[in-house]
């Protein structure tokens, strides 16, 4: 009889080892969903980030571009020998 009992110890070791086997696939399943949603939300801020920047540096060089007729003037005319007034 003991290696009756002695086999049915060895089943239920194997059964409750399954068991934290189990759950800790569980847990790394579930942290393997946690990280893709961060990884997602991170791509949706650079993106909004990378938008943002360019919407700056656009409005930068369009000022730049609207003053670069009055800059060219300023040029010429300091070539030319009349000081800008």
């Amino acid at each position: 009889m003991a290696a009756l009992e002695d086999l049915e110890a060895r089943v239920a070791a194997l059964e409750a080892s399954q068991a934290d086997y189990r759950a800790m696939l569980a847990a790394v399943n579930a942290l393997g969903a946690n990280q893709q949603e961060h990884s997602l939300r991170l791509d949706q801020l650079r993106t909004e980030v990378v938008d943002d920047r360019f919407r700056l540096v656009d409005g930068r060089f369009r000022s730049v571009e609207e003053q670069l007729p009055e800059i060219e003037d300023l040029i010429i005319g300091c070539r030319n020998g009349t000081p800008p007034s």
